[in-house]
């Protein structure tokens, strides 16, 4: 058996390296004298529940994972707990857990006893992580050298849980950073397996409460067109297994009808080394991309380096599609004319005196932006 130094080593590796959690585990177990060991993770805002327990059931965690969590009174009363204070049966109340149904119709047959003690190791608004230690049936006692134990490794896994959610911050935000975080090209979302949302950056945070046909319900990721949505679900599920049925990168493009306006999203597999515990893993990543946005932004960035006016800046963006000033004057709703005597200031001011040299300069600057 491990003693508590070994066990403190393992607990900072399993900062770095998720897939120790189950080894890990065993030994706390092994080391509090206690039957199981359990990382548990609730998140009733987006209908998440996490259970890693290598000594249980595989069929009990599975159960509890599906639904008995929501049911579980022992979870609500830690929920409530402060990071790192350590919980009893006494805290959920034993006359309730013994009579609910989560103790009657589900635990009394999970081959576990009902004494345990839990701390957290994080809270997320509603949503949580706990390390628990649970009872055997045949001593169904936690004895105050399991606590006393116990209370020498929290802090340590308190911190090693920080480590891991800090290092996958990072991961999320470097992602972002790769492929365009805070541009004027896309809004930059990071999903699982079940479309749930770990990760939006701020301008994708924008279009989910600017009816822009993608919203967060429960969690998850939603596009206002079913069929875009379905689509979406078949492509992440691709995404989260090994090998996968369809190709690593697909776009979706909403109301293709409207080039225009439409919003396309653009999904690729997403991977990091690490996980935080109990967390949701990630599978996709969406870069979604809104022609509205980036037109405006790069109207701003043109008044804004040339000295161009709104009107300008407009006319100037519909040049760079190349078919001529009077088919962007048309576009911009205006004469001829009126196009003429904007093109000769637009002129002046980016210091050419050629469509063509326009052009280029409006090219080179569109790259640098």
């Amino acid at each position: 058996m491990a003693n508590a130094t070994e066990i403190v080593g393992q607990i900072y590796d399993a900062a770095f390296d998720a897939e120790l959690w189950p080894e890990l585990l065993c030994a706390i177990a092994d080391y509090t004298g206690v039957e199981n060991a359990a990382l548990v993770a609730n998140d009733p805002q987006i209908n998440y529940s996490s259970v890693v327990t290598p000594r249980a059931d595989p069929q009990v965690v599975s159960d509890y994972a599906e639904h008995w969590w929501k049911h579980d009174p022992t979870a609500e009363a830690t929920a409530k707990m402060p990071i790192g204070q350590v919980t009893s049966l006494d805290d959920t109340g034993r006359s309730r857990f013994f009579a609910s149904r989560f103790y009657n119709d589900y635990w009394r047959n999970t081959g576990l006893g009902a004494e345990r003690i839990a701390t957290n190791l994080f809270i997320d608004n509603d949503g949580f992580a706990s390390i628990v230690l649970q009872a055997s049936p045949r001593h169904d006692e936690i004895d105050d050298d399991t606590r006393r134990r116990f209370l020498l490794l929290v802090p340590h896994l308190i911190r090693s849980a920080d480590i891991t959610r800090r290092l996958q911050r990072m991961a999320f935000e470097k992602a972002t950073l790769n492929a365009g975080f805070g541009t004027h090209q896309t809004g930059t979302v990071i999903v699982d397996a079940m479309r749930r949302v770990l990760f939006a950056d701020d301008a994708a945070e924008q279009l989910f409460g600017a009816r822009s046909g993608i919203t967060v319900v429960n969690g998850r990721i939603h596009f206002a067109n079913r069929s875009a949505t379905a689509a979406l679900t078949a492509i992440v599920n691709a995404c989260s297994e090994t090998r996968f049925s369809l190709p690593a990168g697909r776009r979706i493009e909403l109301n293709p009808s409207r080039p225009d306006t439409a919003l396309a999203v653009d999904i690729s597999p997403f991977r990091i080394a690490g996980v935080a515990p109990g967390e949701p893993r990630p599978a996709a990543i969406l870069l979604i991309d809104d022609p509205v946005r980036r037109r405006r932004q790069q109207a701003d960035a043109l008044q804004k380096n040339f000295g161009f006016t709104p009107a300008e800046a407009k006319l100037a963006l519909e040049m760079l599609k190349g078919d001529g000033r009077a088919a962007a004057a048309g576009r911009c709703g205006i004469s001829i004319n009126t196009a003429r005597t904007q093109l000769s200031s637009i002129f002046e001011k980016a210091r050419v005196t050629r469509q063509a040299e326009l052009i280029k300069v409006l090219m080179a600057h569109e790259r640098a932006y």
